[in-house]
């Protein structure tokens, strides 16, 4: 039997996008994101896949990155789109857990971009 474990962490980010078709992507701007992390194996001796103890003090580091900061394309590397913030924390988070299955970052309330195996 195949079991997931999601943990989830909000932030508030700004960022101005270098290049987008639409102009108002080009200005600053903000979103309050939500970021779920899901991990998949097998459930240990004490009935887990991994403490969401562990995968909160990971976590932690991402919303310490994120949270109340601004980016651009030169603070962040890449043009800081929804899909590179996403491959990025997919990469920090794998640093950690191999078993990463997914990350999911939700850009506002319908909107979100879904990175994984």
């Amino acid at each position: 039997m195949i079991t997931r474990v999601t943990k989830i962490v909000r932030f508030e980010t700004a960022h101005q996008l270098a290049s987008s078709y639409a102009k108002e992507c080009q200005t600053i701007h903000g979103h309050s994101y939500k970021c779920e992390v899901t991990l998949e194996g097998d459930v240990n001796e004490d009935g887990m896949v991994v403490d969401f103890k562990m995968i909160g003090e990971v976590l932690q580091g991402i919303e310490d990155k994120y949270d109340h900061k601004f980016f651009t394309e030169e603070t962040f590397g890449c043009n800081p789109t929804a899909e590179n913030m996403a491959h990025d924390i997919f990469r920090t988070v794998q640093d950690s857990f191999i078993n990463i299955k997914r990350v999911r970052l939700w850009e506002t309330d319908t909107c979100y971009v879904e990175v994984g195996y």
